[in-house]
C-alpha cells in the first residue's frame, strides 16, 4: 500500500506518529544530554575549583619544602630529641648510625600526631617503620625515622 493512497485522516496520524517520533529522537541525541551537562555544570565547576586549589597549596607546600635548608644529621637527632624530651618520660629515643627509634608507652593520640608531625618537619627525618598497638586510651610502640644524611 502507498502512503498516497492512505485516507487524509491516516496520512495526518502517520505524520502525527513521524513528528513525535523525530522530537523523541531529537530529545534523546541532541537535548537531553545537553540539559544534563547544564544541570550538573555548577556543582562540576565547583568540585573542580576546589580541586584546583587544593593543588596550588600542594605546590606551595612543595615549593616551600624545595626551598627550605637541609639538616644535618646531628641537628636532626637534636630536633628528635627534643620532641622525645617534650614529651616527658612516655617517651624514649635512641640512635643508631642514620637511624633514631622513637619507643612510645601509653601516649595519647594527640600527642602522637603532634610528635609525628614536629619529627617529619622539624628533624626533616622520615618514618621507615611503624609498629603501633592501642592500649586502652593510649598507644605502645615504637617507630624508627631514617635521618637525614650529611652536613648542612
Amino acid at each position: 500500500m502507498n502512503f498516497a493512497q492512505l485516507s487524509p485522516r491516516e496520512q495526518s496520524g502517520i505524520r502525527w506518529a513521524l513528528a513525535v517520533l523525530a522530537a523523541a529522537v531529537l530529545w534523546w541525541i541532541a537535548i537531553a544530554p545537553a540539559w544534563q551537562v547544564l544541570q550538573n555544570g555548577q556543582a562540576q565547576a565547583s568540585a573542580l575549583a576546589q580541586q584546583h586549589a587544593e593543588m596550588l597549596a600542594l605546590q606551595a607546600q612543595a615549593q616551600q619544602l624545595q626551598s627550605s635548608t637541609r639538616l644535618g644529621t646531628e641537628a636532626a637527632v637534636q630536633a628528635l630529641n627534643s620532641v622525645c624530651a617534650q614529651m616527658g618520660d612516655k617517651v624514649k629515643c635512641s640512635r643508631q648510625a642514620q637511624r633514631m627509634t622513637v619507643d612510645v608507652k601509653g601516649i595519647s593520640p594527640q600527642a602522637l600526631a603532634q610528635a609525628w608531625t614536629q619529627g617529619r618537619s622539624q628533624a626533616q627525618a622520615v618514618v621507615l617503620e611503624s609498629h603501633l598497638q592501642r592500649q586502652g586510651q593510649g598507644w605502645d610502640g615504637q617507630w624508627i625515622w631514617t635521618l637525614p644524611e650529611g652536613k648542612p
